[in-house]
């Protein structure tokens, strides 16, 4: 059965699903369940690939067989997600994890710049960092929590529970004052 939220803490995971052909498949596999040829086709891979991607995420816990059906003489295997949200810390201590979260915000100083903003980019991405490792560390809290308390929760939608999550985790950094601290920094250098 899937879960509506899983929390993802072994690094070795987080760094398999953030691999760009097991992270498109884990994002088309939210909406539906596949076969290896359906992905295949859609990703432009051959199926070989599909394949050992699959058996990589199967093995980590983050796919399974959800059905078979016959076609003809084969058996087509219709594979989907372990839950409907992982969610995952790139700030649990590993080194690789951390330069991998930091790398994918200086994307963003580039946007900011792009659309004419200045600022001093090791500061910001400093003060964007900080941010960050406090807000995956609150909706790590809340996603763990909920996963333990997910029989009450069987009623709402998945796309409902994410966004309070998202809620929770904006109601720990308004009580945190090292993080109201950072966003009014952010506030400062942030505008025009």
């Amino acid at each position: 059965m899937t879960k509506k939220v899983r929390v993802i803490t072994d690094p070795k995971v987080i760094k398999l699903m953030l691999e760009d052909t097991r992270r498109q498949i884990l994002q088309l596999l939210r909406n539906k369940e596949m076969t290896i040829s359906q992905l295949s086709e859609i990703l432009g891979k051959t199926p070989q690939t599909i394949y050992h991607h699959i058996e990589k995420l199967k093995e980590a816990g983050l796919v399974e067989v959800k059905r078979t059906e016959m076609k003809g003489n084969l058996v087509e295997k219709y594979y989907g997600r372990t839950a409907d949200a992982f969610y995952i810390n790139m700030y649990l201590g590993d080194e690789e994890l951390r330069y991998f979260a930091r790398s994918r915000l200086k994307t963003k100083l580039d946007i900011f710049k792009a659309l004419g903003y200045s600022f001093n980019d090791e500061e910001l991405l400093d003060i964007m960092d900080k941010l960050l490792a406090k807000e995956h560390e609150y909706k790590m809290e809340i996603s763990k929590e909920i996963e333990a308390k997910e029989e009450l929760l069987k009623d709402f939608s998945n796309e409902d529970i994410i966004h309070a999550i998202e809620w929770f985790s904006m109601a720990k950094l308004g009580r945190d004052d090292e993080a109201l601290e950072l966003l009014k920094k952010l506030g400062e250098i942030l505008k025009k």
